[in-house]
């Protein structure tokens, strides 16, 4: 399923107002750079910013520093029919953007508007080109003719290539203020002890915790996590429990095999410090007494290499994955 909704009118969300305005004053004196690059932890709301600002871009009668949805513009681009907008994602989910992909886009970027406005190109996740795909876009970063944006959106910079990140101006999107945060989920969400959940399982990140509200696997977070402790206890093999996950996201086993980590680190240092699974303190306090710190720490840096890997749009066998994360872990425990 797409990552760049389009079919209905986006705004900046409430924690990312300081770079929307900035680039709206830019706009209005005529210095808004031609290729903008998103970049931050996924589930910040980048994709949402920047699908809020192609609309505005191409509004005809934008009010309140938002597309009106109403003009010809905008009643186009939420048909999914506006002739001058490009959105470019994976034609797969973790797979790469192909170089097919990205000439469709070159030639586009060649043309001139269709409706004398701007022209606007989305590309998400930046760093799911190639380096096929990432040369045949260079020359359009280089020479994207008038009032043409293109706009990149990464949550790895580091994935993509340096003559890229290098076209572009580079815009942080960190993870919002958790107050703030929960104000915002709560009002979707609307139960506060529900959406505290929420947002610790997502590591703060307030688009991510709205998305799996609506999923099924948040119930199985429970199961993980007994699952995971019961293998550095010794009580479960470590390569039947990657066969019991292998049904599961990967990367998302992965953000919550690094919070609970990060946790577990935590309370090795002190029982008293603030972790972020405050809904799982009993098991990961408990677990913090079986616990090698050096290994904690070995163990997490490698969940980090994976993690890179992953995004760098490699392409690993997932069962092999796990079945190491795991063995990894299991050796963990105080001997």
């Amino acid at each position: 399923m797409s990552q760049l909704e389009t079919d209905h009118v986006q705004a900046a969300l409430p924690w990312q107002h300081e770079q929307w305005d900035g680039l709206m004053a830019r706009l209005q004196e005529q210095r808004l750079p031609h290729a903008l690059m998103l970049r931050g932890e996924p589930g910040t709301g980048k994709n949402r910013f920047a699908v809020a600002l192609a609309q505005y871009l191409l509004c005809h009668k934008p009010s309140a520093n938002t597309a009106c949805g109403q003009c010809k513009g905008c009643l186009l681009n939420l048909a999914g029919s506006h002739p001058d907008i490009a959105l470019l994602e994976p034609e797969d989910t973790g797979k790469a953007i192909k170089v097919d992909q990205v000439r469709g886009v070159v030639d586009f970027v060649g043309k001139k508007a269709q409706l004398d406005g701007f022209r606007v190109v989305i590309i998400s996740p930046a760093e799911a080109m190639n380096v096929n795909s990432s040369n045949a876009l260079l020359k359009s970063l280089e020479e994207p003719g008038e009032k043409t944006v293109l706009i990149l959106v990464s949550n790895q910079i580091t994935g993509v290539l340096p003559t890229i990140r290098s076209r572009c101006q580079v815009m942080d999107f960190p993870i919002p203020d958790r107050l703030q945060a929960l104000s915002w989920l709560n009002t979707l969400v609307g139960d506060a002890a529900k959406s505290e959940k929420l947002l610790n399982v997502a590591s703060g990140a307030p688009v991510r915790a709205l998305e799996l509200n609506q999923s099924e696997w948040l119930g199985e977070r429970a199961t993980v996590l007994q699952q995971w402790l019961a293998v550095l206890s010794g009580k479960r093999d470590p390569v039947r429990t990657a066969d019991a996950w292998i049904q599961y996201p990967l990367l998302d086993v992965l953000a919550w095999l690094l919070a609970w980590q990060i946790d577990l680190a935590k309370l090795v240092s002190s029982q008293k410090q603030s972790i972020m699974n405050e809904d799982l303190r009993a098991d990961l306090s408990a677990a913090s007494a079986l616990i090698n710190v050096s290994r904690l720490f070995a163990c997490h840096d490698h969940l980090l290499q994976v993690k890179r890997m992953l995004n760098s749009q490699a392409n690993p066998n997932p069962q092999l994955l796990l079945e190491e994360i795991l063995l990894k872990w299991s050796q963990a425990r105080l001997r």
